[in-house]
């Protein structure tokens, strides 16, 4: 039997110490700084590309959280009448969404809340405004308001997802999906119909490809499919390839090419980094790994909270771009554990409450709510492992 850490099993075995150096990635490019002409401020700018290791996590964790909704609903289709209403409610999709929604729904209120309805409190805000921000972040589908994006984007992924996958398991040849995603992107940037309704959203498009591979590797990571001398020398070409690329792309080029072009080059270094990451957290002392697993642990509470709240009032103390970074790295931490320890008490309690015997529920309509007390650990999701998504910026 291969050893783990030279398989596709190795995105499983590491994905929450994943998840945290995501997130450390996403800290270092907002925090940014004036090196403008250095290689490591060219560097830092490429820590957008923690987004789409979240994302890349994100569908592999969804290939096994639908192969467990749809094996359970399997073992209750038989298990009594029920009404429609209720076939509804229990569906796999419903399921489906149930559970992914009470991942990230609980923290994003909490944080939603605090950061717009003070507006509307003030009479910046209409209530209908507010109340569409604080559910769907409707902000950033109208008009590209980027606070807090992740969140909007990874519901609509969660949402459309079910239907790949079932294509997928159903037809391999949907596989090549992500092909017609990166088409996509060049539609959106260059053909006028597509790109006047929806161009304001290329950030959204342009990390739908990525996403869609993360799906497809969830089969290779459920099989623990090896990977060879030559396929690790492989993923040190292409990440070689694509960091050059992105490096020279912040290097002095920003601005004079459409954005998704550096995204698309973000695809293979985020599928090649994650798998040598691996790689190195497996001969890693464990305190790293360990660290590492403890920010991915709160990686959704860490996005929501460390640019607006930490990084924003820590900026005007002009620290120099390290004392920042750590300030903020440090803060946004003990904040993140302190909001998912506060959330996931609530959540725990409000679950036990509702399923709690009662003559006004239905037997069945109780199961299965009991892993919704899991919630709230990041972006991401179920299935490879503790950790889990984000799903952040």
């Amino acid at each position: 039997m291969p050893n783990a850490n030279h398989t596709f099993g190795c995105l499983s075995a590491h994905r929450a110490a994943l998840m945290g150096a995501a997130m450390l990635m996403v800290i270092l490019f907002h925090v940014g700084g004036m090196r403008h002409d250095t290689v490591f401020y060219c560097i830092s700018r490429c820590g957008n590309v923690g987004v789409d290791v979240f994302l890349f996590l994100s569908g592999i964790g969804l290939w096994f959280s639908w192969g467990k909704v749809m094996k359970a609903h399997q073992g209750l289709r038989h298990a009594g009448k029920a009404s429609a209403f209720a076939r509804l409610l229990g569906s796999p999709y419903a399921t489906f969404l149930r559970r992914r929604y009470a991942r990230v729904y609980p923290a994003w209120l909490v944080i939603a809340c605090l950061y717009y309805f003070p507006s509307y409190l003030d009479g910046k805000a209409k209530l209908s405004d507010t109340v569409l921000s604080v559910a769907v972040n409707w902000g950033f589908w109208h008009h590209d308001e980027l606070t807090f994006w992740f969140i909007p984007a990874i519901m609509m992924l969660y949402t459309v997802a079910p239907a790949y996958m079932e294509l997928v398991r159903r037809h391999a040849e949907w596989r090549w999906m992500p092909v017609a995603a990166m088409l996509l992107c060049v539609l959106v940037q260059y053909w006028p119909p597509l790109h006047s309704a929806v161009g304001h959203l290329e950030i959204f498009f342009s990390r739908i490809p990525i996403f869609l591979i993360g799906i497809n590797a969830g089969a290779w990571v459920a099989g623990g499919k090896p990977i060879s001398r030559h396929g690790w020398w492989l993923l040190a070409a292409l990440f070689a390839m694509s960091a050059l690329a992105c490096v020279n792309f912040e290097d002095g080029l920003r601005g004079r090419f459409p954005l998704f072009i550096e995204r698309m080059a973000y695809i293979p270094l985020t599928v090649s980094m994650s798998l040598l990451l691996c790689l190195l957290l497996g001969r890693a002392p464990r305190l790293v790994s360990r660290s590492l697993a403890f920010v991915g642990g709160i990686s959704l509470e860490m996005y929501l909270i460390h640019a607006e709240y930490v990084l924003k009032p820590l900026k005007q103390l002009h620290l120099g771009y390290w004392p920042t970074a750590l300030v903020v790295v440090g803060a946004s931490a003990i904040l993140a554990w302190v909001l998912h320890k506060v959330v996931n008490f609530s959540f725990k309690k409000s679950s036990s409450t509702l399923s709690s015997p009662s003559p006004a529920l239905p037997r069945g309509e109780r199961a299965g709510r009991g892993e919704a007390g899991r919630a709230g650990q990041s972006p991401t999701d179920e299935g490879t492992g503790s950790g889990g998504e984000a799903d952040k910026q």
